[in-house]
């Protein structure tokens, strides 16, 4: 709230100044009429040849000059609004990947402590222990590479080892590993459609993407998740549909979630915590490939879509696709 209230400050401020500009443009123009007005009864009245030229070309400059000024100072304000909506953003952020680093981590000193401290514990329990913690581990190791990962797509020093692959079973296999990963059944992951196309595409970074699509389905699922994938094509494009079921995203809140930091405001689930980085890294990755994802709201209104369209290899950007495999060799 005091946050709001500081942002309000500069609002009422940037109000005010651009008020007494109008302010101070509309005194010129007053005075100025004034003065032309008088100036023209006098040599009416007195037959005398009044040049106004150079009152009127001082007038022009000086609302030129003052409409430019106005101008930066709206600039100057919307660069500090976007300012301030990014620190408010950074700040979340910070929280929340503390809370999210901090979690595995008391769950991985938990299960440690426990095995130092008692000498009665099974070896089933044991294995369940270490299989916890791998799984905790394997998600702080997601959530910092998420990190790395972003910072090296905006500095511009992301490399990816791109390859031929064979979309159809490249696809498949890796959303089996990831249904083992989340400890989903087949049932509740739903693949549909059959691709003889192939992609460029670095198999590692494939991966992000949709590690992070499962995790989101996961995370915001209302009841049991259930996933449904579409996989279409076209002589230049591979399309996928990435349908969940779980609480879904605001019509207006479509195209932002693909921003950094960005988390849902006022979801159905509130004790849902995240980084607002996932769907960033999947956007930044997909586009570096050359394809293209964006949320749908499906016909139904239940969960949200995940549309991805990825070039063919070899007919869909061609140029791309050819430098992708050069970098690669």
């Amino acid at each position: 709230m005091r946050k709001r209230y500081y942002l309000a400050k500069y609002i009422v401020l940037f109000v005010l100044v651009q008020l007494t500009w109008l302010a101070v443009m509309g005194l010129w123009i007053a005075r100025y009429v004034v003065s032309h007005v008088a100036f023209r009864e006098i040599g009416r009245r007195y037959a005398i040849q009044i040049d106004s030229g150079a009152d009127i070309a001082m007038l022009v400059i000086g609302l030129v000059l003052i409409a430019a000024g106005a101008a930066g100072m709206s600039i100057m304000f919307r660069y500090l609004s976007l300012h301030f909506r990014q620190t408010r953003l950074y700040d979340n952020f910070i929280a929340s990947i503390t809370h999210e680093l901090k979690t595995p981590l008391s769950s991985i000193r938990l299960y440690i402590d426990t095995l130092g401290r008692y000498t009665d514990i099974t070896s089933e329990q044991i294995h369940e222990f270490l299989m916890q913690m791998r799984r905790e581990t394997a998600r702080l190791d997601r959530m910092i590479s998420s990190v790395l990962e972003v910072d090296r797509l905006e500095s511009g020093y992301a490399r990816y080892h791109c390859r031929i692959l064979e979309a159809d079973v490249t696809l498949k296999s890796l959303f089996e590993e990831l249904s083992r990963q989340f400890s989903l059944l087949p049932e509740q992951v739903r693949v549909t459609g059959v691709l003889q196309a192939r992609l460029v595409f670095d198999a590692t970074a494939l991966r992000v993407v949709f590690e992070n699509l499962f995790e989101n389905s996961c995370k915001y699922a209302v009841d049991a998740v259930l996933i449904e994938i579409t996989l279409s094509e076209s002589d230049k494009r591979v399309s996928i549909a990435f349908r969940d079921h779980g609480a879904g995203v605001p019509r207006n809140q479509l195209k932002k979630i693909f921003k950094k930091f960005y988390r849902i405001t006022e979801p159905q689930n509130p004790s849902v915590k995240g980084t607002g980085l996932g769907l960033y890294l999947a956007k930044g990755i997909i586009g570096t490939h050359g394809g293209e994802i964006r949320a749908e709201l499906p016909a139904d209104g239940e969960g949200l879509i995940i549309r991805i369209e990825l070039p063919a290899y070899p007919n869909g950007h061609k140029a791309l696709l050819k430098k992708l495999l050069k970098e690669q060799a």
